[in-house]
């Protein structure tokens, strides 16, 4: 099986190259000159001159790189026509949207192939709150296991992360678990007690039986066995109209479903005056790393659907992320080109080249809170 860290590599650098060709693509469409189109980051290693543009391979094997001319201000020749600066606001406009376009495209395609091959319904998706998705109709799969304490009951029998806990009994009783009051009331006076609890995981459908003897628990004020519980749904595009549309409708349900949360995470942070609970609420190239090594530990007959999902997700939060209207990326350069659009009057370099810095030292600040997060949580 290939390395956790090489299919780690992999998938980032499809979805930042397939980010960055839009790019290229769209710059080259309206006549605007790419000095370099590279396949990784900077040092380079090798690089080839064709036209105008250097097409390079570089050290550091993540993602790649366009770089336009008339990016930033430097040598800048306002009669020069390949100047992306010297291009109206709609061929701008173009230019900085279309790496977002992309990867919505290839979440799309990869969601039509997923969907296809599991009679179009969703993998399953893990609720953050009471969200209805506007797309399909939902199927709930309720009493997941979203957190396992280390050293607990639950942990020692080996119930793992996304396994449903359908059922439990003590061989007298028995109870069907549809969330976490019904685990809670059945395990009250079960301390010391064996019970047999029997689950599907979520992401591979196999059927397990865990054995856990509950122990009392200080905080809950009774026996349990530490396991956290959340909801998921699966969502299901069959009509003969959804599963035309199910590629879209599914990306589109997704995007709304991000837009949700962090709308969310950001007013809480605004309200707590800390970017704690943002970068609480997203993962970095660790926290991907660490869920693309979970996913092939976990192994399973869905490993590579899992894996396939996790990228088109992946792809769609790419573009969601450069859709932000923060300085420095494709949504906050675009805030310029649209003021431009509306005023007929261009922001001032000073200022924008301020902006951008801010913006950037932002987004650094916030890298660092969410790897180091991530590390924890790793």
């Amino acid at each position: 099986m290939i390395p956790p860290i090489l299919l780690f590599l992999l998938i980032l650098s499809i979805l930042v190259f397939v980010h960055e060709l839009g790019h290229f693509l769209a710059a080259k469409k309206n006549g605007v000159d790419v000095e370099e189109f590279g396949l990784g980051i900077p040092p380079r290693a090798i690089g080839k001159k064709f036209g105008k543009t250097l097409y390079s391979l570089n050290w550091l094997p993540i993602g790649g790189f366009v770089k336009i001319r008339g990016e930033d201000y430097t040598n800048y020749d306002p009669k020069d026509k390949s100047n992306f600066m010297n291009k109206s606001p709609l061929q701008k406009s173009v230019i900085l949207l279309a790496g977002v376009f992309m990867n919505f495209v290839l979440a799309v395609v990869i969601f039509y192939f997923i969907l296809g091959n599991q009679g179009f319904k969703s993998s399953p998706i893990l609720l953050m709150d009471d969200y209805v998705f506007p797309y399909g109709n939902t199927e709930s799969l309720p009493a997941v296991v979203t957190f396992v304490e280390d050293g607990s009951p639950a942990y020692k029998s080996g119930i793992k992360f996304a396994d449903r806990i359908v059922s439990i009994t003590d061989g007298t009783t028995t109870a069907n678990i549809n969330d976490t009051n019904d685990l809670k009331d059945y395990l009250k006076d079960k301390t010391g007690v064996e019970v047999v609890l029997r689950t599907i995981n979520i992401n591979t459908d196999e059927s397990n039986v865990y054995k856990a003897v509950p122990e009392y628990r200080e905080q809950a004020g009774q026996a349990g066995i530490g396991v956290g519980l959340g909801e998921a749904v699966r969502i299901d595009y069959g009509s003969p109209v959804g599963k035309t549309f199910s590629g879209f409708s599914h990306a589109g349900n997704i995007i709304a479903y991000s837009f949700s949360m962090m709308g969310s995470l950001f007013a809480q942070s605004f309200a707590e005056k800390s970017l704690a609970p943002v970068s609480a609420g997203f993962s970095g190239p660790v926290g991907i790393f660490g869920a693309v090594k979970s996913i092939l530990d976990y192994g399973g007959s869905k490993v590579f659907i899992t894996i396939l999902d996790l990228s088109a997700v992946l792809s769609l939060s790419l573009g969601i992320m450069n859709l932000l209207p923060i300085p420095a990326l494709d949504g906050g350069r675009w805030m310029f080109v649209l003021y431009e659009w509306i005023t007929r009057k261009k922001v001032s370099r000073k200022f924008e080249d301020k902006a951008h810095q801010i913006g950037f030292a932002f987004l650094i600040g916030l890298l660092l809170l969410i790897t180091a997060k991530d590390l924890f949580n790793l």
